[in-house]
């Protein structure tokens, strides 16, 4: 298996890399479905639906279907990703999820699943800024790390979908 996620080329072979671990992660999940990929991804990579549940049964498809966008931070590079607020065309929603993977070096990628709204209050690990670029930022130190491995952890949020 790759470990020297820094040395993978073109760049963008990482963000391909992220998308596919989430999607993998729900298609595995025996409570999911991922229902459509999106080819034009502004505001969503692809669909899933929640299959079984007390919110399977009480709601309707559309109300258990969420979009997941992807990102990725490669450790080595750098400690922040971002959401254009230009591709969120629906802007922030309870049902448009974040799948974040963090890839180090020697390591094997580590997922985070969160939603859209945690931008609606901002901090220093959810930022919202306009200064160069109008977007949602995920910055990582430290001290954030220790929150997105709490309160974010892929196995514990993909239960709230």
């Amino acid at each position: 298996m790759l470990s020297n996620w820094s040395q993978l080329r073109p760049l963008s072979k990482l963000d391909q890399l992220a998308e596919t671990i989430i999607k993998t992660a729900f298609i595995l999940s025996e409570n999911h479905h991922v229902v459509q990929s999106y080819l034009n991804h502004r505001g969503a990579h692809f669909k899933v639906e929640n299959r079984v549940g007390d919110a399977s049964a009480k709601a309707s498809a559309s109300e258990r279907e969420v979009d997941i966008l992807c990102r990725q931070i490669n450790i080595e590079k750098t400690n922040y990703a971002f959401v254009s607020k230009s591709d969120l065309e629906q802007g922030l929603r309870n049902d448009l999820w974040i799948g974040l993977i963090i890839f180090m070096d020697g390591d094997k990628p580590t997922k985070y699943l969160f939603p859209s709204t945690v931008w609606n209050e901002p901090n220093k690990l959810f930022t919202d800024t306009a200064i160069k670029h109008s977007e949602y930022g995920i910055s990582i130190n430290g001290e954030t790390i220790h929150i997105l491995n709490e309160e974010f952890a892929f196995h514990k949020q993909m239960r709230k979908i």
